[in-house]
């Protein structure tokens, strides 16, 4: 009789173990979820950062990424919860590489919108900003306006098949066609030739980047000197073409600061005036 009362103790006392080793892993792996999920935080999005086009992208001396465009990615990154971004130095070449193949989620550099990146990346409706667009010309000339240029007759230099200024002169002739300039499209440009061109007299002017001639050696535009802005260039990201959802969200987060003026603050500050005001 006592031995059965013995095995029946046992018996609970087995029970009793098992239902608290139970309870012990159930609340384990409700820790252990709580934990992941708390641990896993927003999503870190790698941007490549094209430096040498102050005061837009750059490295200081520490080598980290500063610039306009950095600026308006941090502004971004504050609005969206679901992701932290942190910046990397890259030559353009890798930048471009690395946002297509997934390396980088996203690039800055000032970008043009062109039906070649709009193939190959994702770029949102919105743009981060404008690089401000001068007249280049000599010394000696003070011309202030394409008008202007066009009323004195000058000549404009052929300009790059790549880049974004072909826009700048071919909205202005489709806008005035009664005063549309000749212009060419170089595909072997290149800055040396341009400013040599100007120098020499072979053309009067042209129509660029105030940022790219201000970074020029002085003996490279020796002569030379550019206007205040005339006109500006919408600049843009680039996305990895797969990040559609981040994608959507920088460009819907661009839209909140153009709308709240932090777009237009961060540009008196990089270039001491408002790029958006020029642009309206």
């Amino acid at each position: 009789m006592k031995m059965n009362n013995i095995k029946k103790a046992a018996s609970r006392l087995t029970a009793v173990l098992a239902v608290a080793a139970l309870s012990v892993s159930a609340l384990t792996g409700c820790g252990s979820s709580g934990t992941a999920n708390a641990a896993s935080g927003p999503r870190q999005i790698k941007v490549a950062v094209a430096p040498g086009f102050f005061p837009i992208t750059y490295a200081d001396d520490d080598g980290v990424a500063q610039g306009y465009d950095v600026e308006v990615f941090k502004a971004v990154d504050e609005l969206l919860e679901d992701y932290t971004f942190t910046y990397e130095i890259a030559d353009k070449e890798t930048m471009n590489v690395g946002v297509q193949a997934g390396t980088y989620q996203a690039g800055i550099n000032s970008l043009f919108k062109t039906e070649a990146r709009t193939e190959t990346y994702y770029m949102p409706e919105n743009n981060m900003g404008y690089t401000p667009v001068g007249i280049i010309q000599r010394t000696d000339s003070n011309v202030t306006s394409l008008a202007q240029a066009y009323d004195e007759g000058l000549s404009v230099a052929p300009t790059s098949a790549a880049g974004g200024i072909r826009f700048v002169l071919g909205d202005w002739n489709e806008a005035n066609p009664d005063k549309a300039f000749d212009f060419e499209l170089n595909t072997e440009f290149s800055y040396a030739n341009l400013f040599a061109s100007i120098q020499s007299g072979e053309y009067d002017f042209s129509v660029d980047l105030i940022p790219v001639f201000n970074l020029q050696k002085p003996e490279t535009v020796e002569g030379l000197h550019i206007t205040d802005p005339i006109d500006v260039v919408p600049t843009y990201p680039i996305v990895n073409k797969g990040e559609a959802e981040l994608g959507d969200k920088i460009n819907e987060a661009l839209a909140t600061l153009k709308e709240n003026g932090t777009l237009s603050k961060l540009s008196e500050e990089a270039f001491g005036y408002d790029v958006f005001a020029i642009a309206h």
